[in-house]
Protein backbone atom coordinates (compact mmCIF):
# COMPACT_ATOMS: atom_id res chain seq x y z
CA UNK A 1 0.00 0.00 0.00
CA UNK A 2 1.33 3.41 -0.94
CA UNK A 3 0.88 6.09 1.66
CA UNK A 4 1.10 9.82 1.17
CA UNK A 5 0.65 12.63 3.62
CA UNK A 6 -1.44 15.74 3.26
CA UNK A 7 0.24 19.00 2.54
CA UNK A 8 -1.56 22.12 3.74
CA UNK A 9 -1.86 23.44 0.19
CA UNK A 10 -3.33 20.27 -1.36
CA UNK A 11 -5.96 21.08 -3.95
CA UNK A 12 -9.48 19.69 -3.64
CA UNK A 13 -10.29 16.51 -5.55
CA UNK A 14 -12.37 13.38 -5.14
CA UNK A 15 -11.87 9.67 -4.54
CA UNK A 16 -12.04 8.45 -8.12
CA UNK A 17 -9.76 9.10 -11.04
CA UNK A 18 -12.79 9.79 -13.24
CA UNK A 19 -14.66 11.91 -10.69
CA UNK A 20 -15.72 15.46 -11.24
CA UNK A 21 -13.67 18.15 -9.53
CA UNK A 22 -16.72 20.44 -9.43
CA UNK A 23 -17.83 20.85 -5.85
CA UNK A 24 -15.51 18.14 -4.59
CA UNK A 25 -13.81 18.83 -1.30
CA UNK A 26 -11.14 16.19 -1.08
CA UNK A 27 -7.46 15.60 -1.48
CA UNK A 28 -7.72 12.45 -3.55
CA UNK A 29 -7.38 10.10 -0.58
CA UNK A 30 -8.04 6.49 -1.54
CA UNK A 31 -7.33 3.20 0.15
CA UNK A 32 -4.16 3.02 -1.97
CA UNK A 33 -2.72 6.33 -0.79
CA UNK A 34 -3.74 6.75 2.83
CA UNK A 35 -1.70 9.36 4.67
CA UNK A 36 0.98 8.10 7.06
CA UNK A 37 -0.82 9.79 9.93
CA UNK A 38 -4.25 8.27 9.19
CA UNK A 39 -4.64 7.07 12.78
CA UNK A 40 -4.02 10.58 14.12
CA UNK A 41 -6.34 12.53 11.81
CA UNK A 42 -9.13 14.19 13.73
CA UNK A 43 -12.46 14.35 11.99
CA UNK A 44 -13.16 17.51 13.96
CA UNK A 45 -11.33 19.09 11.01
CA UNK A 46 -14.04 19.47 8.36
CA UNK A 47 -11.61 18.76 5.54
CA UNK A 48 -10.51 15.47 7.10
CA UNK A 49 -14.14 14.59 7.83
CA UNK A 50 -15.09 15.23 4.19
CA UNK A 51 -12.11 13.13 3.05
CA UNK A 52 -13.24 10.25 5.25
CA UNK A 53 -16.84 10.45 4.01
CA UNK A 54 -15.56 10.46 0.44
CA UNK A 55 -13.36 7.45 1.15
CA UNK A 56 -15.98 5.26 2.82
CA UNK A 57 -19.18 6.30 1.01
CA UNK A 58 -18.06 4.93 -2.35
CA UNK A 59 -19.37 5.93 -5.75
CA UNK A 60 -21.38 2.71 -6.01
CA UNK A 61 -22.87 3.29 -2.54
CA UNK A 62 -23.85 6.81 -3.57
CA UNK A 63 -25.50 5.51 -6.75
CA UNK A 64 -27.64 3.07 -4.72
CA UNK A 65 -28.27 5.37 -1.76
CA UNK A 66 -26.26 5.02 1.44
CA UNK A 67 -25.76 6.17 4.98
CA UNK A 68 -22.15 6.44 6.12
CA UNK A 69 -21.63 6.52 9.86
CA UNK A 70 -18.09 7.25 10.98
CA UNK A 71 -17.76 6.40 14.65
CA UNK A 72 -14.99 8.41 16.29
CA UNK A 73 -13.33 8.38 19.69
CA UNK A 74 -13.51 11.20 22.23
CA UNK A 75 -10.80 13.08 20.29
CA UNK A 76 -12.57 12.83 16.93
CA UNK A 77 -10.30 10.10 15.53
CA UNK A 78 -11.99 7.48 13.36
CA UNK A 79 -12.57 4.21 15.21
CA UNK A 80 -15.01 2.37 12.98
CA UNK A 81 -16.74 3.20 9.69
CA UNK A 82 -20.21 1.79 9.06
CA UNK A 83 -21.84 2.09 5.65
CA UNK A 84 -25.45 1.08 5.16
CA UNK A 85 -26.06 0.57 1.46
CA UNK A 86 -29.23 0.42 -0.59
CA UNK A 87 -30.85 3.12 1.51
CA UNK A 88 -33.53 4.59 -0.74
CA UNK A 89 -32.85 8.27 -1.43
CA UNK A 90 -36.43 9.02 -0.37
CA UNK A 91 -36.16 7.12 2.94
CA UNK A 92 -37.98 8.91 5.73
CA UNK A 93 -35.74 10.65 8.26
CA UNK A 94 -37.46 8.95 11.21
CA UNK A 95 -36.48 5.54 9.79
CA UNK A 96 -32.86 6.67 9.68
CA UNK A 97 -33.08 7.99 13.24
CA UNK A 98 -34.43 4.62 14.42
CA UNK A 99 -31.13 3.02 13.45
CA UNK A 100 -29.24 5.51 15.59
CA UNK A 101 -31.27 4.57 18.65
CA UNK A 102 -29.47 1.21 18.65
CA UNK A 103 -26.00 2.62 18.00
CA UNK A 104 -25.86 5.80 20.06
CA UNK A 105 -25.98 4.29 23.56
CA UNK A 106 -22.81 2.31 22.75
CA UNK A 107 -21.09 5.37 21.27
CA UNK A 108 -22.08 7.43 24.32
CA UNK A 109 -20.66 4.77 26.69
CA UNK A 110 -17.28 5.22 24.99
CA UNK A 111 -17.57 9.03 24.94
CA UNK A 112 -17.42 8.87 21.15
CA UNK A 113 -18.70 11.11 18.40
CA UNK A 114 -20.03 10.72 14.85
CA UNK A 115 -19.54 12.03 11.34
CA UNK A 116 -22.40 11.23 8.96
CA UNK A 117 -22.42 11.01 5.17
CA UNK A 118 -25.69 10.74 3.25
CA UNK A 119 -25.00 9.14 -0.11
CA UNK A 120 -27.29 9.77 -3.04
CA UNK A 121 -26.72 9.65 -6.78
CA UNK A 122 -26.33 13.29 -7.76
CA UNK A 123 -26.52 16.93 -6.85
CA UNK A 124 -24.61 19.19 -4.55
CA UNK A 125 -27.43 21.22 -3.10
CA UNK A 126 -29.15 19.75 -0.05
CA UNK A 127 -32.85 19.11 -0.58
CA UNK A 128 -35.61 19.07 2.04
CA UNK A 129 -35.07 15.37 2.77
CA UNK A 130 -31.31 15.87 3.25
CA UNK A 131 -32.08 18.64 5.72
CA UNK A 132 -34.64 16.44 7.50
CA UNK A 133 -32.09 13.61 7.82
CA UNK A 134 -29.57 16.11 9.17
CA UNK A 135 -32.01 17.58 11.69
CA UNK A 136 -33.21 14.17 12.85
CA UNK A 137 -29.62 12.97 13.23
CA UNK A 138 -28.66 16.11 15.13
CA UNK A 139 -31.65 15.73 17.46
CA UNK A 140 -31.06 12.07 18.27
CA UNK A 141 -27.31 12.63 18.81
CA UNK A 142 -28.07 15.51 21.18
CA UNK A 143 -30.57 13.37 23.08
CA UNK A 144 -27.80 10.80 23.70
CA UNK A 145 -25.05 13.39 24.40
CA UNK A 146 -23.08 12.18 21.37
CA UNK A 147 -21.33 15.00 19.49
CA UNK A 148 -22.20 15.16 15.79
CA UNK A 149 -18.95 16.40 14.24
CA UNK A 150 -20.48 16.90 10.81
CA UNK A 151 -23.14 15.83 8.36
CA UNK A 152 -22.19 15.61 4.69
CA UNK A 153 -24.00 15.04 1.42
CA UNK A 154 -21.97 12.66 -0.76
CA UNK A 155 -22.93 12.42 -4.44
CA UNK A 156 -21.10 11.74 -7.68
CA UNK A 157 -20.66 15.52 -7.82
CA UNK A 158 -18.62 15.64 -4.60
CA UNK A 159 -18.95 15.82 -0.83
CA UNK A 160 -20.74 18.83 0.62
CA UNK A 161 -21.09 19.81 4.29
CA UNK A 162 -24.50 20.72 5.60
CA UNK A 163 -24.56 23.70 7.97
CA UNK A 164 -25.36 23.21 11.61
CA UNK A 165 -29.09 22.98 12.32
CA UNK A 166 -30.44 26.27 13.66
CA UNK A 167 -30.96 24.92 17.21
CA UNK A 168 -27.34 23.71 17.38
CA UNK A 169 -25.93 26.89 15.87
CA UNK A 170 -27.58 29.19 18.41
Amino acid sequence: MTRTSFAPDDEAGDNSAAGSAIGATLSGMTFENLPDNIDDLRLTDRRHAADAVDLFVTDSARADGALGILVCDEHGRLVHPIVLSDVPPDADATTVAAFFLHLLPRVAEQQGSLVIGRGRPRGGVPNDLDRAWHQQTSDVCAAHDVPLLGFYLATRDGVFPLPEPLAAAS
